[in-house]
């Protein structure tokens, strides 16, 4: 799902905002901070109407131009497939198991990933937004409190999953869509920026995504289409033959979705 201004011109429109909009969030219940954001997106029934995600992106990560696609059906079934100088990493979960294929690694055959690796890709493969239903799922959201962000003010959520992993989202207070989201990796802190919301097929999507880790770009991710409710066949999400198992390769993941 963020524009940094001038020192001297944000403090005193941050200084304004302080003493206008927290009182208006704070006076909102988590619940309703939840319901403004899934209504901004497009509301609970659009979400609920779409069964299948495909996504096509371009993006520059660590110097290097690449190509990304993500498919995605309920309830979570996800694949990836990163292209980088020709060679494609994919990975996937079909619902039970995680694998994937990493050319850049030497491993040109599938791989059965298990132990953290399969953790993560089964979180990612979570076909809702984090915020919907999310007591449903057994997660955790909590107000953290209304932060400045250059010219804008943040509500700040903080996001705990039934695992216990933690996501801080920060809403913007005018639009409630979400504008930054903070994971914690092996390396540190990520953060990730998302802006340029459009309508696809009455959702709002982020199309500009950028991903720091202590103040450097790890990655900029330009979406070029998005699809809902193609076809897609349970093969696309199953691993080929019978493959190895791996628990240290990771598959790719930028955030993505918020």
């Amino acid at each position: 799902m963020g524009r940094i201004l001038r020192v001297a011109v944000t403090f005193l429109i941050v200084a304004l905002a302080i003493a206008v909009a927290p009182p208006q969030a704070q006076a909102q219940t988590v619940d309703e901070i939840v319901a403004r954001n899934l209504q901004a997106r497009g509301g609970l029934e659009k979400f609920k109407a779409v069964q299948s995600i495909k996504q096509t992106s371009h993006l520059k990560i660590q110097g290097m131009n690449a190509t990304l696609t993500l498919y995605a059906k309920r309830p979570n079934l996800s694949r990836q497939e990163v292209t980088i100088a020709g060679a494609t990493m994919i990975a996937a979960f079909d619902g039970v198991n995680a694998w994937g294929i990493n050319p850049m690694a030497g491993q040109t055959t599938p791989q059965a990933l298990t132990g953290q690796a399969a953790d993560q890709a089964r979180r990612e493969a979570d076909f809702d937004p984090p915020l919907l239903d999310y007591g449903a799922k057994g997660t955790k959201v909590e107000f953290v409190g209304n932060e400045p962000d250059g010219a804008r003010t943040l509500i700040h959520l903080r996001i705990t999953d039934k695992a216990g992993v933690v996501i801080n989202c920060y809403l913007d207070s005018q639009t409630a869509l979400e504008a930054k989201i903070v994971t914690q990796s092996p390396a540190g802190p990520m953060e990730t920026r998302l802006s340029d919301y459009r309508d696809v097929g009455g959702l709002k999507m982020p199309f500009s995504i950028r991903t720091t880790a202590a103040g450097v770009v790890v990655a900029d991710l330009i979406v070029d289409t998005i699809e809902f409710n193609v076809l897609m066949p349970a093969s696309l999400f199953t691993m080929p033959g019978k493959g190895v198992k791996n628990d240290a390769w990771r598959p790719f993941s930028l955030m993505m979705s918020a």
